[in-house]
């Protein structure tokens, strides 16, 4: 069996980058679309937009997994949804749980 070259690796490695990107573009669009034209849109398009304006959890991990093997990271500061969501995570690890019973977060937490 011959093996794939150099050149076709990167080939590959770009298009699964590019339909990945794409996939999550799509969902972006679809939600947009929702919010900016709801009223316009019949409901049969509504249901079809709903369904692709959430990225599967298969999607979401591939995506993931992909970026991780591919040493892809961000820096906190450059990303305000990962500050906040670092923000987040600090405040529920401050919250101590007595026994079994948790505190539980108010609407805006």
């Amino acid at each position: 069996m011959a093996q794939a070259t150099e050149k076709e690796l990167s080939e590959l490695h770009s298009k699964v980058a590019r339909q990945l990107a794409k996939q999550l573009e799509n969902a972006d669009t679809a939600l947009m679309l929702l919010h900016e034209h709801r009223a316009e849109i019949p409901e049969p398009v509504i249901e079809f937009l709903e369904k692709c304006s959430v990225a599967s959890p298969a999607l979401l991990t591939i995506a993931a997994k992909f970026l991780k093997d591919n040493d892809i990271t961000c820096l906190v500061e450059d990303s305000k949804e990962m500050s906040d969501l670092e923000k987040r995570l600090a405040a529920k690890k401050e919250r101590k749980a007595v026994g079994n019973v948790l505190t539980l977060l108010s609407e805006d937490e």
